[in-house]
């Protein structure tokens, strides 16, 4: 059948890339999508470096429809490293961990965990510094922007029930009353 794979559940993705670059930076004091709002200010200075992550954006990806009713999207992700400016060589320190950051991603391509889930290959997009936000204008702020096919909704195609197990038997052995008679195919 065509692709049968599974639509994204949004949470267990931004769920596994947090913890994947958690486990792969513990340099990282925080490493997390969508602070509250009260979190939304600078960070203080115990709690730095910190990754940010956010997800603002998905776009149509009508290129890979798949005749699956899928919604097919691109997720375009952001990844902020923030950092103090006060500390010998703040400005390579800040740099160093952006281009491993997207290293590591350009190197690892996938996020998932699990087989057979509608996440496509992840691409690296941009490694920049983000002068965007106010409140973070004392701070060295560098952004790693990557993205990712993924499908939304249920396959159309997808099997469900059990396969059968092919048998076989030998005339006159066969029908009803002669079950144990049959073999199974190897």
């Amino acid at each position: 059948m065509a692709n049968e794979m599974d639509g994204v559940d949004l949470k267990i993705l931004h769920n596994t890339i947090e913890h994947k670059l958690k486990a792969q930076f513990p340099q990282f004091k925080i490493v997390e999508f969508y602070r509250e709002e009260e979190e939304r200010r600078a960070p203080k200075k115990e709690l730095l470096p910190a990754l940010l992550l956010d997800l603002p954006e998905f776009e149509l990806d009508s290129e890979n429809d798949a005749g699956s009713e899928q919604l097919p999207l691109i997720a375009r992700f952001e990844a902020r490293i923030i950092d103090t400016f006060d500390q010998d060589k703040a400005k390579l320190k800040i740099r160093t961990l952006a281009t491993q950051l997207a290293y590591y991603i350009f190197k690892n391509k996938r996020f998932h965990a699990l087989n057979n889930v509608a996440v496509g290959p992840v691409t690296v997009d941009a490694v920049t510094q983000d002068d965007f936000f106010p409140e973070l204008d004392r701070f060295e702020v560098w952004r790693v922007d990557f993205s990712m096919q993924i499908l939304i909704g249920d396959n159309i195609w997808k099997q469900t029930g059990e396969v059968p197990t092919p048998v076989y038997s030998h005339s006159p052995n066969i029908g009803f009353g002669h079950e144990n008679d049959y073999k199974e195919i190897v």
